[in-house]
């Protein structure tokens, strides 16, 4: 099976007046090839325990990760977004009231504009502190996670959304990915941007990763 098959398939489904049908069946094709692949290559599994110690030490102080590095990692966390976007968040781009972290075409990977709606404990980030300054975090003196890399966080959001049986098509969306599109077919038919959606699966995801969070703070209190 290729692509040029899976757009063949899709297509012919269009063709006969079903521009919506061909919509779900490539998102439903597009997960099971990719749960094939991930079985066959072996997926990496992050232990709930390494997500909320990396919680944990991601408040600005004290911090075993650094000051500007782990707010960026918890936001990273929570919105699944590329860390080259996540770091170079700018004051511009946030609607605290709403919610909101609004991203230009010029600042993202795929050249896609998107809007990501902010749980509540994303939006306690940028609340935390506020620095006369266009950008948010600087990266001096940052350290990384010992055996982590940060692509591995948004891999990880999107494996956990997928196991709570969020569709393929909203988890491409918050991931921002070009095949949310699905270019022929989507970019005409399709042009809702499912922002409701995914608020609610974020703050879904968001509730979780606070509860990992206290859990490994009180498995350390337990260790002290």
């Amino acid at each position: 099976m290729t692509d040029t098959d899976i757009a063949n398939i899709t297509k012919k489904i269009v063709a006969g007046g079903h521009p919506q049908a061909a919509n779900t069946a490539f998102w439903y094709m597009r997960a099971f090839f990719t749960g094939v692949a991930n079985r066959r290559n072996g997926s990496p599994r992050f232990p709930r325990e390494r997500i909320g110690k990396a919680g944990t030490g991601c408040e600005p102080e004290p911090s075993d990760i650094g000051y500007s590095f782990g707010p960026i990692v918890k936001l990273l966390m929570l919105t699944g977004q590329r860390r080259t976007e996540v770091a170079a968040m700018r004051w511009s781009e946030l609607s605290l009231e709403a919610g909101t972290w609004e991203l230009s075409g010029d600042r993202t990977k795929n050249e896609e504009p998107t809007l990501i709606p902010l749980s509540t404990l994303a939006v306690s980030v940028p609340q935390s502190y506020r620095r006369p300054m266009t950008r948010l975090f600087s990266l001096r003196g940052a350290t990384a996670l010992e055996n982590w890399t940060l692509h591995d966080l948004r891999r990880t959001l999107a494996t956990n959304l997928g196991r709570r049986q969020v569709l393929p098509h909203v988890i491409e969306h918050i991931l921002n990915h070009k095949a949310a599109s699905l270019t022929d077919i989507g970019e005409i038919y399709n042009l809702y941007t499912y922002v409701k959606e995914k608020r609610e699966v974020l703050q879904m995801w968001s509730n979780h990763i606070e509860w990992m969070i206290k859990q490994a703070a009180e498995m350390d209190a337990l260790a002290a």
